[in-house]
């Protein structure tokens, strides 16, 4: 977007922002409907507030991951449309997403959250794309020990794992390190 375009958007209410990484925007976008999901999981469990934030953040550790594996800038997840898109969804009482996680949490079927839900969660179909997206574009072994909220959110979708069976796996099987988190 050109200064002039920005200008015209820009308002009292209203701030356009730019910029050249549409990988990272685009990634961003994407990994933050499956956070959601996973921190309405969080929710829906009954895990508490530190617990969900734990998550968030090591979901958006994720996300920096793969944005910067497939060619985008790791400042991107730290701006609005990385961290900041993330936070809304993640904690905003009217996302989808976050709808979708908790009423897993709270015991409910797929199916049937997804027959009542008013609109689409992205995150259901986004989850299982950005897992073969993983597997197809990076490189390495043992994908799920790099990505395993986004792994562990698409193995609860299909029906291999139950939430909390997810949330077991996540606090034991991959316990946090804090190599993991440069920032």
């Amino acid at each position: 977007m050109t200064t002039s375009c920005q200008a015209l958007f820009t308002s009292s209410s209203f701030r356009a922002l730019y910029t050249p990484d549409v990988m990272g925007v685009e990634v961003g976008g994407a990994v933050k409907n499956v956070i959601a999901i996973a921190a309405g999981m969080s929710e829906g469990l009954g895990l508490g507030t530190n617990a969900m934030a734990a998550l968030v953040t090591r979901g958006c550790g994720e996300m920096r991951r793969l944005v910067t594996t497939l060619g985008g800038e790791s400042s991107t997840v730290f701006g609005l449309s990385g961290v900041g898109d993330t936070f809304g969804t993640c904690f905003g009482p009217l996302s989808r997403n976050r709808q979708v996680g908790y009423r897993l949490g709270q015991g409910e079927k797929l199916e049937d959250i997804l027959e009542t839900l008013e609109g689409t969660a992205e995150g259901v179909a986004t989850a299982r794309a950005l897992t073969q997206l993983v597997n197809a574009r990076v490189k390495g072994y043992r994908k799920d020990l790099k990505y395993p909220i986004l792994f562990g959110v698409a193995s609860i979708l299909n029906g291999e794992i139950s939430p909390r069976e997810g949330l077991v796996l996540l606090m034991e099987k991959y316990p946090l390190r804090l190599e993991q988190f440069p920032f």
